[in-house]
């Protein structure tokens, strides 16, 4: 799932490898990898996390790959600026729709500029992942979970992870956007930037022990969430490397909990979960 820069400099004439860049593609025109193609996956949200909203969010994403020839004997490696919230995202989406290979460059386009990697400006295709209608195409549904599947999670056996900055955990910070501050109920913490260090992922012995920290076990499924669901998948990969292999992603994450009156929300420090 991670590739460093250097490792991408020998593969990347095999012809195989295509850098997807989930910049903004301002910057992508400016300087991009040779070949880089131009993705937003950023700016998506889910209309809702039911199990219609979550098709629809699987062939959105098929169909952004297809345009852009991704797949098969076409795997993308997506970078940022640095290993942050959007590359992992851009991963997710790709192993959603049951594609493989897929990787992430570690430590982005300055790991590139840093190993001597030559830049060009961006030229041809872009696309973004959007809300199609919802269709047969299969899809890992184990990767993401609905609303009711958070509402049920301790009956199920699940753990949620929250990996929003302290102050939006504990309420004191809500985005415009959101209708409520606070938290899922028995929420566990972890601020994703400390699953990083330098724009890279840590060791899988630096996260572990992180996860552990917040209550995380490793035999138990994991639902994370933050804002829209982009800093979850950087945890999502982040918990993998260290060896949790049962993750899943809120997409909805906060931003559709808060708009929900009729879900119940934490607000204040940590509770016992």
């Amino acid at each position: 799932m991670i590739i460093t820069a250097a490792e991408l400099m020998s593969q990347l004439p095999q012809g195989k490898l295509v850098p997807v860049d989930v910049r903004p593609e301002v910057d992508w025109r400016k300087e991009t990898l040779p070949g880089g193609v131009s993705l937003n996956v950023y700016d998506y949200f889910i209309p809702e996390s039911d199990e219609a909203g979550i098709a629809g969010m699987a062939a959105g994403a098929r169909g952004a790959f297809e345009r852009l020839g991704l797949g098969k004997d076409r795997i993308p490696v997506f970078f940022e600026e640095q290993t942050g919230m959007i590359s992992p995202r851009g991963l997710w989406f790709y192993e959603l729709v049951g594609l493989e290979g897929g990787l992430i460059l570690d430590g982005g386009i300055q790991a590139w500029r840093a190993a001597g990697g030559e830049t060009a400006p961006g030229t041809g295709a872009t696309d973004a992942i959007r809300q199609a209608e919802a269709s047969a195409i299969p899809f890992r549904r184990e990767l993401v979970a609905s609303t009711e599947q958070v509402l049920a999670h301790k009956a199920d056996g699940a753990d949620i992870f929250d990996t929003r900055r302290r102050t939006e955990f504990e309420g004191t910070f809500v985005h415009p956007c959101c209708a409520r501050p606070g938290r899922i109920p028995h929420s566990h913490f972890a601020f994703y930037e400390d699953l990083l260090q330098d724009g890279r992922y840590r060791s899988a012995a630096e996260i572990r022990a992180i996860a552990e920290a917040a209550g995380l076990l490793p035999e138990r499924e994991v639902i994370t969430y933050c804002h829209r669901g982009a800093r979850a998948a950087t945890a999502l990969y982040g918990l993998r490397l260290a060896g949790y292999d049962k993750v899943k992603i809120y997409t909805g994450s906060w931003h559709e909990w808060a708009g929900n009156a009729a879900l119940p929300i934490e607000i204040g420090p940590a509770q016992e979960v």
